[in-house]
């Protein structure tokens, strides 16, 4: 009556497959804080901005293969608002600074 369990199955084998993908979670929250700040303060071209959203997008793809859906609900609007905070910023908002 006791079927034997794979290695897949086992309770350690499921812990590291969750201590794995936090891991994961967890770098990809390091590069999305990261690119955030370097949008924020280093980037200075539309360009340049483009390419930090799309690597990042990148990487995301690399750790969670099936996750663009949920990299383009979660993660890329947080780094577009900050590209249209410092590249598309409308002429009221330049009439004002001075």
């Amino acid at each position: 009556m006791s079927a034997q369990r794979n290695s897949e199955d086992s309770p350690h084998a499921d812990r590291e497959a969750v201590l794995e993908e936090t891991h994961r979670v967890r770098s990809l929250q390091r590069v999305v804080a990261l690119a955030q700040q370097t949008l924020a303060t280093q980037v200075r071209t539309k360009g340049e901005a483009l390419a930090v959203i799309n690597g990042v997008r990148k990487y995301a793809l690399k750790l969670f293969p099936d996750g663009g859906e949920t990299f383009d609900l979660i993660y890329r609007p947080r780094l577009l608002r900050i590209y249209k905070d410092r590249f598309e910023t409308g002429p009221e908002d330049s009439e004002n600074d001075g």
